[in-house]
């Protein structure tokens, strides 16, 4: 996996793991699925993504889902502004893909 994907999975679960209480490997799943679910989401919002990449996403994003309930964040992966739930960049930055592009 990309270091870059490594370094933003670890920000996601160090993050959550101060503010919930999850089972550890839970996190650690959701952690790496989250990351992969944004790189390819910016890769698609950018106008770069291929069919492949669309499926992708839909496949990653009902694990992704799945993962957000059994950690208790609940179905919305999202906030209103696109930030991953509880995601700390939406304290500082402007949109998600400013914070996507960041890692």
């Amino acid at each position: 996996m990309h270091e870059a994907l490594v370094n933003r999975a670890y920000a996601i679960r160090d993050y959550l793991g101060k503010h919930l209480s999850a089972d550890p490997a839970t996190l650690y799943n959701f952690s790496i699925t989250a990351a992969q679910w944004e790189a390819v989401r910016l890769l698609i919002d950018k106008g770069k993504g291929t069919p492949a990449d669309d499926r992708r996403f839909a496949d990653l994003t009902t694990v992704l889902r799945a993962l957000s309930r059994r950690i208790g964040l609940g179905d919305e992966l999202t906030d209103e502004r696109g930030f991953l739930m509880l995601d700390p960049a939406r304290i500082i930055l402007d949109s998600w893909q400013e914070a996507a592009e960041g890692w």
